[in-house]
């Protein structure tokens, strides 16, 4: 079974605009959300592609720069899980697409690994 993790990423929020490319500091030193996010997902064990998927162009500049794949989506995507979605019709061929928001770099890696393992383990499950 392949796995792919599509991390979603937009610049048009209403609540916080161009978000994905904010730096923050770490022990690693300054890099965007986007890039901590891909780091987070590039960690994950058992992982066949990741991709950054976008619709604005700034954001798919920068994921590039840092060595990203991305995927450009459709800006009538209302949310994470539809971008997701399209990410999923434009690269068919993977059994398990997990949605790992654009926002989220301190997600364990080991929990997405044990969702790919529940996933893989039970081929009925859908989500």
């Amino acid at each position: 079974m392949t796995t792919l993790i599509a991390i979603p990423a937009r610049y048009a929020s209403s609540r916080y605009p161009g978000k994905p490319l904010v730096t923050l500091r770490g022990p690693d030193g300054e890099k965007t959300l986007i890039r901590r996010s891909w780091e987070a997902a590039m960690s994950v064990k058992g992982a066949d592609r990741v991709v950054v998927a976008t619709d604005d162009d700034r954001i798919a500049a920068h994921a590039r720069d840092f060595g990203a794949e991305v995927v450009m989506t459709s800006s009538a995507c209302q949310n994470g899980t539809e971008r997701c979605a399209e990410v999923a019709a434009t690269l068919p061929g993977h059994d398990i697409i997990v949605n790992l928001q654009g926002d989220a770099p301190l997600t364990p890696p080991w929990f997405v690994e044990d969702l790919i393992a529940g996933l893989k383990a039970d081929p009925e499950a859908q989500i």
